[in-house]
């Protein structure tokens, strides 16, 4: 199961500055979310906290039957153990790896064979349209392709719960309705026990 709870999550900056005050919501499992709010308004922030690459101030979160992160009772699970994607606004590339490195990196964390890792780096960027960049580095692409990129490595760890930070905004039309569909599949192939948070700007 990929069930989200957060239950009165609070994230106050250094400062007193609040970010976050007292979020509850349910995401069920198969469910896509969409979280609507202006530009400023921290749904970022909110989404780090589910990854696990931010920790709350207060407040409690749930995955399937798991307690990620707890502030008051002081659990916090590492985001490698929480089988979470996320595709950033900004994109997060490696550098200095090449593409094809760079999408498998979650896949080699794990030691998954080099034959599946293969395997499932070129289903990804077969469908995503990028296979012929492999060879290259982050520096050698364009801003679309770059994105592309860092979906195909939210994608290729067939995650429980994927968030996504605005991620097909410069994606040309033709590329942003199939990188849409191929999430949907993704959704399918894991019988429909993936979550989706994709936060917009109002």
């Amino acid at each position: 199961m990929a069930r989200v709870a957060a239950e009165n999550i609070t994230r106050i900056f250094p400062g007193g500055v609040t970010a976050i005050s007292n979020v509850s919501l349910e995401i069920k499992s198969g469910e896509f979310f969409v979280i609507l709010a202006p530009s400023g308004s921290d749904k970022t922030t909110f989404l780090r906290i589910i990854a696990g690459l931010e920790k709350p101030t207060r407040g409690r979160i749930v995955i399937g039957e798991t307690t990620v992160v707890d502030a008051d009772r002081g659990i916090f699970v590492s985001p490698r153990e929480r089988n979470v994607g996320m595709v950033f606004q900004n994109w997060a590339l490696y550098p200095y790896m090449k593409v094809f490195d760079n999408i498998a990196y979650p896949l080699k964390i794990k030691r998954i064979p080099k034959h599946e890792i293969a395997r499932r780096v070129r289903e990804v960027t077969e469908i995503l349209g990028i296979s012929e960049l492999l060879d290259r580095y982050p520096r050698q692409l364009s801003g679309g392709q770059q994105q592309r990129v860092a979906l195909a490595r939210a994608l290729v760890k067939e995650p429980s719960v994927l968030l996504l930070d605005e991620p097909f905004s410069n994606l040309d039309a033709r590329i942003r309705i199939v990188a849409r569909e191929f999430v949907k599949k993704v959704q399918e192939k894991a019988g429909h026990n993936n979550n989706i948070g994709h936060p917009r700007s109002g």
